[in-house]
């Protein structure tokens, strides 16, 4: 992408790819070499019918690594961390932010990072933090069972953070192998024979537990209620700590956000 000046022109059109990393930096390509900022990027998957153009990028992956070697070079490998984690936030309409910080990082180089504050870096930056630290909860919150030999567990996170708690588990559990399905995002973590996958489904069916797996949770939610101190009981205070989102996939608190049969 050298030699190119991405000075961008508002246009009435919406770019559509296949929801890729690299089918988002072909937007990115696109943007640059057309010289226009779209009205908005969407995933063809969840793309409405609209009345504006809509215009569909195809991911090529040689544009793609072309662009992720101009991100690097010409504005910093941490522009490059940043836009690869914003890619898994919740943040709305996030490729389009994504792009216009990229497109002003092209103008200003690598000091546009170090403006924490400018418009277009903040909500970035917020969105990394929002990601960063969910990653961080579930990583205590995740609730494995053993479900014919195998650890299972069932997350709904509001970001994409798989990749970012794989290397946590995969330490914790070598020689195991287990599942976390992300509900939310509708993908499996998979670990087995030493190898981790990303896995696509639409839909998991977790067998129910087996009788031994049934008195260890009921063992585990008796540990939870004996060590409880009433006198100390403060329910504010915990949900700050453990927010009531994750209480449903929690073994210990999730007869108290389910309903009763």
């Amino acid at each position: 992408m050298s030699g190119v000046k991405p000075l961008a022109v508002p246009v009435n059109v919406i770019y559509t790819y296949d929801g890729s990393f690299e089918g988002f930096l072909c937007c990115v390509f696109e943007s640059v070499y057309s010289r226009e900022l779209p009205f908005d990027i969407l995933c063809e998957e969840d793309a409405p019918l609209m009345l504006m153009e809509m215009r569909s990028v195809v991911t090529d992956p040689e544009k793609a690594e072309r662009v992720r070697a101009s991100i690097r070079l010409k504005i910093s490998g941490r522009a490059l961390e940043l836009a690869m984690t914003v890619f898994c936030s919740c943040l709305d309409h996030k490729e389009l932010r994504m792009l216009e910080f990229l497109l002003q990082g092209y103008r200003e180089g690598g000091k546009l990072c170090l403006k924490l504050g400018n418009a277009v870096m903040e909500p970035l930056l917020r969105a990394e933090k929002h990601l960063l630290g969910e990653a961080n909860l579930l990583k205590g919150f995740v609730r494995f069972a053993d479900v014919g030999g195998a650890l299972v567990a069932v997350i709904t996170p509001k970001n994409f953070i798989l990749p970012y708690i794989a290397r946590h588990f995969v330490l914790r559990y070598r020689e195991e192998e287990f599942m976390v399905f992300d509900k939310t995002n509708r993908t499996a973590l998979v670990y087995q024979d030493g190898k981790v996958e990303m896995l696509r489904f639409d839909h998991v069916t977790i067998p129910e537990a087996s009788e031994s797996e049934a008195r260890y949770q009921a063992l585990w939610k008796r540990f939870y209620d004996t060590i409880a101190i009433e006198g100390r009981e403060n329910p504010r205070c915990r949900m700050t700590h453990m927010p009531k989102r994750y209480w449903a996939n929690m073994l210990e608190v999730s007869d108290l956000v389910r309903p009763a049969p």
